[in-house]
């Protein structure tokens, strides 16, 4: 009797101690996997789904027997056959093109041929602020003056590439009246030994991602403020939670 229970009692440790084994073994390799994944950022360029598409057949010529009336032609239903020239497939580049977004009150700013214009009024001292953005982001300064900037090469981290490149930027400025023209260039992208600068998506990736950057840096405090809406849904929910709203607690405070 001692025996049999000293047997199962054996067993069971035993089969414990695999089932213990096994669940340490399993979860390590699906964090493993899990880790790939989040690695892995090709899904933010990639088509979803299969490339059947890709085997479709040409088009033909219509052949119209002798003796038939057709409809006169019609440029509206017209099918331009071109000759495909560039990535496809899972090779394709689905990202949209990156658009220069001003932040400043009374400031526009457009995208052309690699290069990013923009004009503001002298009163937000835009130009004065642009080497302390570029050092938040490890880029240095080759050489500058009140009117121009060269950079070092840095590199350019996103989280949308395998893997960074390598940029280097020219900025220079052009005083207007009371505003300031300021031009972001970029002068050399390349990742690993890959030369990016003929390519132009590649370009207006990166040239306008610095300057969508540094607007960012300089954004007034107005653009920042959380708009009321979603401040009222905010206290919304944290009176569905039980909470007093902030604005409460000051009002509690003043009085």
């Amino acid at each position: 009797m001692l025996n049999s229970t000293l047997n199962r009692t054996l067993n069971l440790t035993l089969f414990k101690g695999n089932v213990i084994k096994k669940t340490a073994v399993l979860t390590v390799l699906t964090s493993l996997f899990l880790v790939g994944c989040g690695s892995d950022q090709n899904f933010k360029r990639e088509v979803d789904g299969n490339e059947d598409y890709l085997k479709s057949p040409s088009l033909k010529p219509l052949i119209i027997p002798e003796g038939t009336s057709v409809p006169a032609e019609s440029g509206d239903f017209y099918i331009v056959t071109t000759e495909v020239k560039g990535e496809l497939g899972k090779k394709l580049d689905i990202r949209p093109p990156v658009l220069p977004i001003p932040t400043i009150q009374d400031a526009f700013a457009i995208y052309n041929n690699g290069s990013v214009t923009f004009n503001a009024p002298l009163s937000n001292n835009i130009w004065d602020r642009i080497p302390d953005s570029l050092s938040k982001r490890n880029i240095f300064i080759a050489s500058g003056d009140n009117n121009s900037i060269k950079t070092n090469k840095a590199f350019m981290v996103r989280a949308d590439e395998d893997q960074a490149v390598e940029a280097s930027y020219s900025m220079t400025r052009e005083l207007l009246g009371d505003t300031e023209t300021i031009t972001i260039s970029i002068t050399s992208l390349t990742r690993g030994a890959e030369d990016l600068i003929s390519q132009p998506i590649e370009v207006q990736r990166y040239v306008v991602g610095l300057f969508n950057d540094i607007m960012d840096d300089v954004a007034p405090d107005s653009v920042r403020v959380v708009p009321r809406k979603a401040q009222d849904k905010e206290a919304e929910k944290e009176n569905a939670e039980g909470k007093k709203p902030a604005t409460a607690v000051s009002g509690a405070n003043q009085e």
